[in-house]
């Protein structure tokens, strides 16, 4: 049996955009993380070693705020991949890196069959 340890847990911002993008990879519907380049305006898939790009991370007064940027596979419910990409963020964050109070936001930028 483990037994809790005394002192304080700090998760840098990267490490937790690391944890929340595999969470969502492994969601249903959920294609790849998405970055859209500001100049050309065209979204693209990102590959396994730069998920951090479509995920924007930020303390804030109410805690962490996680942005989420997908894409997801066509035919699939929005509303239901949306909500299980929150709630297996959300699990994912609390019991990995102890983090209670995150705000899950998911941007669905782009869809595509696989």
């Amino acid at each position: 049996m483990s037994s809790p340890i005394a002192g304080t847990l700090k998760v840098s911002n990267d490490c937790i955009a690391d944890l929340a993008g595999y969470a969502a990879l492994e969601c249903y519907g959920v294609v790849g993380m998405a970055f859209t380049d500001s100049a050309s305006g065209i979204t693209r898939i990102l590959p396994m070693r730069r998920l951090r790009k479509g995920i924007d991370v930020e303390a804030g007064e109410q805690g962490i705020e996680v942005d989420l940027h997908v894409v997801v596979e066509q035919g699939v419910n929005l509303a239901s991949v949306s909500e299980n990409l929150i709630s297996a963020v959300r699990f994912t964050l609390r019991e990995i890196a102890e983090i209670d109070d995150a705000s899950v936001s998911v941007h669905i930028d782009g869809m595509r069959v696989r």
